[in-house]
């Protein structure tokens, strides 16, 4: 599938294609802009394809300890990290270029996840709607690069299932 590069937009969905499959496509609901597909049912580690771009999501984390997501590009080189406890609240996201970003739940009343960082404030925020298939994110800046707010709407993602995959079995 071919996808569109993303260009400067307020509005975006990440719409699961069904329950069973571990397939997440990046939409405007007019044109789509990359996916992440998971391998198998763990749903540990994706990957992601977009407009001239893809990211491996590898997955490290100790038992008692932190939990890293780690970021590698096309050919498998280290991009970044993004590291947290192991229920994955408050995680941080460093790149190998500097940039340091958090993703952080701003309320626990509401399905709602920040992307935040010193130098802009908040980039993005990614609201989970339970019971659809479809997630809203709304990018509030726009001074980060495109591939920055691509890589972003797809590690929310990420993020967020693995965190639901914890609370449904606290021992991973």
């Amino acid at each position: 599938m071919e996808y569109q590069e993303l260009k400067q937009t307020k509005a975006l969905f990440m719409v699961r294609q069904d329950i069973i499959n571990g397939e997440y496509i990046l939409t405007d609901h007019t044109l789509n802009y990359g996916k992440l597909v998971y391998d198998g049912l763990g749903r540990e580690e994706g990957n992601v394809y977009a407009a001239g771009i893809s990211w491996k999501f590898g997955y490290d984390f100790e038992p008692f300890g932190k939990t890293e997501i780690l970021i590698y590009d096309n050919p498998d080189n280290l991009i970044g990290k993004a590291t947290s406890n192991r229920h994955l609240e408050n995680v941080k996201l460093i790149m190998n270029d500097g940039f340091i970003a958090k993703f952080e739940d701003p309320s626990i009343f509401l399905h709602e996840y920040e992307w935040t960082c010193k130098e802009h404030g908040t980039l993005l925020c990614f609201k989970v709607h339970p019971f659809s298939l479809t997630d809203e994110i709304h990018t509030l800046n726009d001074t980060i690069s495109i591939h920055l707010i691509t890589l972003f709407c797809f590690l929310s993602s990420h993020i967020l299932i693995l965190k639901k995959r914890h609370s449904r079995n606290p021992h991973f």
